[in-house]
């Protein structure tokens, strides 16, 4: 089975492009041959690895929709492809996959990736979105074999949208590896990971800091990541107006750089308006660090497994969990890591999550019966 995915690898896109990565390395490890069509690396990209298949489209020349003239030649010129899968929505990529899968009579899906929950829509070009939902994206989403969600509220609001398409609920996967995670001091240390961008709510962090600073003065806490540098001006301006000295910012980090510094932290923290699951968690729970996610993020299983806590979108209940755990002794916060280690082993590994995508092209294919995981 030789399957096609659009998007992107480069390490800076974040979780989707984790996601994909993984996801495509997992196949490839199940007997499927994977490969992506993406645009060329900009300066400073770098990609997520290089055991995949990569063929590369020319960079976007109109950059809002991701356009370039021979994205559509690319994805046609892939030979003895079985199925096409997208990743993400609103660029061009997308809707070009979408018309040679047609034109192919070849069966596609499409993971939105978040991208069509509500707050997405309504945060930036709402009106470009909402016109292209109307006459385009959404026959594209209902030609689709199927679609392919992270959760059940994603699954929810695609069918809120007019999503008529079969819906597969399939999690981001993670990687299972022996990383470092002992802390070499005893400072209690709140690590934020991920991209800096106002949906992020990284600021409630910084806030939780200086109201709670009588009982957060002898903790820190490391900001890893980059991305709207007008928001990070933002948030550096709000440590120096409280005068917090024990927030600092890391800046972007991969690979062993990333892994020393999350092996530092205390606890993992992911603030964010919403997110459709939350690749940030995964790196902190495969890497026995205890989280903190907030419910606009579908992050039930923190408190039913005992390794973090699923609060309320609030400042309050942010602090709250925060002051919480820097009063746990440290044997306990280890107890909760491992008990985190243990979940995303047995419902998030890569193996695990590319057996339920594989499953899902061979329903698509006929070759087998539909998977649970798939509501029609």
């Amino acid at each position: 089975m030789r399957i096609l995915y659009t998007g992107t690898l480069d390490s800076r896109a974040g979780g989707p492009a984790m996601s994909a990565y993984l996801t495509m390395k997992g196949l490839d490890w199940l007997g499927c041959q994977t490969v992506i069509v993406m645009p060329e690396l900009k300066e400073g990209g770098e990609l997520r690895g290089e055991d995949v298949e990569v063929r590369y489209h020319g960079a976007p020349i109109i950059k809002k929709l991701g356009w370039t003239p021979d994205i559509e030649r690319v994805i046609r010129d892939v030979e003895d492809v079985d199925i096409y899968h997208a990743q993400g929505v609103w660029l061009w990529n997308t809707y070009a996959l979408a018309t040679v899968g047609r034109d192919k009579s070849k069966p596609y899906l499409i993971s939105p990736r978040g991208m069509l929950y509500p707050q997405d829509i309504a945060k930036s070009s709402t009106l470009f979105k909402k016109l292209s939902l109307r006459f385009k994206l959404l026959a594209d989403l209902n030609h689709a074999a199927c679609v392919h969600a992270t959760c059940e509220e994603e699954m929810r609001h695609c069918r809120t949208l007019g999503v008529k398409s079969p819906i597969c609920v399939i999690p981001n996967p993670v990687e299972i590896q022996d990383y470092a995670s002992d802390k070499k001091d005893e400072v209690f240390r709140v690590g934020y990971l991920g991209r800096l961008s106002p949906r992020k709510n990284v600021e409630s962090l910084i806030h939780a800091f200086y109201r709670r600073i009588d009982e957060l003065k002898d903790a820190e806490m490391l900001i890893i990541g980059g991305g709207d540098e007008v928001y990070e001006g933002r948030l550096k301006g709000l440590v120096e107006k409280y005068g917090l000295r024990n927030v600092k910012f890391a800046g972007f980090l991969n690979g062993a750089e990333k892994d020393a510094a999350l092996a530092s932290c205390s606890i993992i923290v992911m603030p964010s308006e919403f997110e459709n699951l939350g690749n940030v968690i995964l790196e902190g729970l495969v890497r026995r660090k205890p989280c903190i996610a907030t419910k606009g993020a579908p992050w039930e299983d923190l408190s039913h497994n005992d390794c973090g806590w699923w609060v309320d979108y609030a400042q309050e209940a942010i602090e709250d969990a925060i002051v919480e755990a820097s009063r746990l002794p440290r044997e306990r916060l280890e107890e909760m890591g491992r008990n985190g280690r243990a979940l995303v082993e047995r419902k998030y590994s890569v193996e695990a999550v590319a057996r339920r995508m594989k499953a899902v092209y061979e329903w698509v294919l006929g070759r087998r019966e539909k998977p649970e995981w798939v509501c029609e």
